[in-house]
């Protein structure tokens, strides 16, 4: 049973990475600024007020994540 769970939880997670594609909605992001500057997800709801249009889960993502972070588990280009 442990181990369907954990399956279970495995494929759950990979499909919400997979289905969160930021291009689908916006223009792309100018990513090497923003990694050049080190903005972490707490700086995209400061400077773009993030978290009033989308629902962030806060036992996955911490606010000190960075923009590459991002990138590398969003296939973000």
């Amino acid at each position: 049973m442990k181990k369907f769970v954990v399956l279970l939880s495995s494929l759950l997670f990979a499909a919400s990475v997979a289905a969160v594609d930021c291009s689908d909605c916006h223009e792309t992001i100018d990513q090497a600024m923003h990694k050049d500057a080190e903005a972490t997800l707490a700086t995209c709801n400061d400077c773009h007020g993030m978290a009033d249009a989308h629902t962030v889960d806060m036992e996955l993502h911490t606010p000190d994540l960075t923009m590459a972070e991002c990138a590398d588990c969003h296939g973000m280009e």
